[in-house]
């Protein structure tokens, strides 16, 4: 199931502006978060549970999509 975890927080962009190019990134999430399914239907957290039955950690790893996630 693909699931869509919706965080409120802040962006952090460091640029060079001598080189023109693009330093580093960083995403500091807020407290709270939603999921949706691929619908944009929300999602009670209840419903990603493991195999212990704790809600699932979804991280907040911010990947370039096209460089996959280990």
């Amino acid at each position: 199931m693909l699931v869509a975890k919706v965080t409120i927080g802040y962006v952090i962009q460091v640029f060079d502006t001598d080189l023109g190019r693009f330093i580093s990134q960083d995403f500091i999430a807020g407290d709270g978060c939603d999921y949706e399914n691929e619908d944009g239907e929300p999602l009670e957290s209840m419903s990603l549970l493991d195999a212990d039955g704790k809600e699932a950690y979804l991280p907040f790893d911010m990947v370039d999509p096209d460089e996959g996630v280990d």
